[in-house]
C-alpha cells in the first residue's frame, strides 16, 4: 500500500512537471496549427469588406492561440558584425517586422525613436527587415541608435520554418511584444492612417499606439520586480519642459500607474 502511495505521489509530481513543460509552446507550432482556419475566415471577411470582423478574427487568433507561446530561436544579421540569435537578447523585446519597400506613416519612425531613446535601458527595440543588407543600409539614418536594425535574407537564411510563420503567416509590418524569456505578451498590427495626415497628427497617432506596447512591457517587467526606476538628474528634469505634450502625457500615465501600484502594495 505504501509503495502504491509513493508511486502515486511521484506520478503526480512528474505529471505536473511534464504538463508545465508541455505548456511552453513554440510560436511557430501555434501558428502552424491555427493559421489555415484563420486565413479561410479572414479572407471571407475581407472579401465581404467586413473589416470589423477581420479585426476580431486577428485579435482572437492572437489572444486565444499565440499569446503565451515562446518565440523560436533564429538568426538575424546586423549591418556590421556577426549574426545574432534571438536567444542572445536578454531584455524584454519590442519587435517590429518590416521591409524596406513598406512606406511607414510620416510620424511613425520619429515616435518610435523617441520611445526607444527613453526606454532602451529597460527594453530592446528591434526593427527586423525581411530584406537584403544593401537595402537596409538605406534606412540606417532614419532610426535612433537605440534601435537595433537587423535583417533576414530569405535566400540565405537557414531558418525557413520561422520565416514562413513569422513573415508569411501573419504578414508585416507587425509588432511583437515579448518578455525576457521570449514569451509573447501580445501581437499587434502597425496603426495606419491616410497619407495626407500632417506630421504632428501622424506622430501623435503612432506615439499613442506604440506607447501601449511599451507600457505592456514595462508593466510586465515591473510585476516581476525587474524594473529599476531611472535616475533623473536636475538638468534632465529641466529639459522635460521642452518635450512634446504627447511625451508628457505618457509620463503622467506611467506615474499614475506607479502611484496606484505602490498604494496597492502598501495596503
Amino acid at each position: 500500500m505504501k509503495k502504491i502511495l509513493i508511486l502515486g505521489i511521484l506520478f503526480l509530481y512528474f505529471g505536473n512537471t511534464f504538463g508545465q513543460l508541455e505548456r511552453k509552446v513554440p510560436f511557430s507550432i501555434a501558428v502552424a496549427a491555427h493559421i489555415k482556419k484563420y486565413n479561410l475566415k479572414s479572407n471571407e471577411a475581407y472579401k465581404d469588406q467586413d473589416l470589423e470582423y477581420a479585426k476580431f478574427l486577428f485579435d482572437s487568433l492572437v489572444q486565444n492561440h499565440l499569446v503565451g507561446t515562446y518565440m523560436d530561436d533564429f538568426k538575424m544579421s546586423p549591418i556590421k558584425g556577426e549574426p545574432i540569435s534571438f536567444k542572445e537578447i536578454e531584455k524584454p523585446i519590442f519587435l517590429i517586422t518590416y521591409a524596406t519597400w513598406c512606406v511607414p506613416g510620416i510620424g511613425e519612425i520619429p515616435a518610435l525613436n523617441d520611445l526607444s531613446d527613453k526606454f532602451h535601458d529597460q527594453i530592446d527595440f528591434i526593427v527586423l527587415f525581411w530584406d537584403t543588407k544593401e537595402r537596409l543600409k538605406e534606412k540606417v539614418n532614419e532610426y535612433s541608435e537605440n534601435i537595433q536594425l537587423l535583417y533576414v535574407n530569405e535566400k540565405t537564411n537557414q531558418n525557413s520554418y520561422i520565416i514562413n510563420n513569422l513573415k508569411h503567416s501573419l504578414g508585416f509590418p507587425m509588432m511583437y511584444f515579448m518578455d525576457d524569456e521570449k514569451k509573447l505578451l501580445d501581437i499587434r498590427k502597425i496603426v495606419t492612417h491616410h497619407s495626407s495626415e500632417t506630421l504632428s497628427n501622424s506622430y501623435t497617432i503612432h506615439y499613442n499606439s506604440l506607447s501601449k506596447g511599451v507600457s505592456l512591457l514595462i508593466a510586465d517587467l515591473d510585476a516581476k520586480g525587474g524594473l529599476t526606476p531611472p535616475v533623473v538628474e536636475e538638468k534632465e528634469s529641466k529639459e522635460r519642459d521642452f518635450r512634446s505634450q504627447e511625451e508628457r502625457d505618457i509620463d503622467e500615465e506611467y506615474e499614475r500607474y506607479r502611484r496606484e501600484k505602490d498604494s496597492i502594495d502598501n495596503n
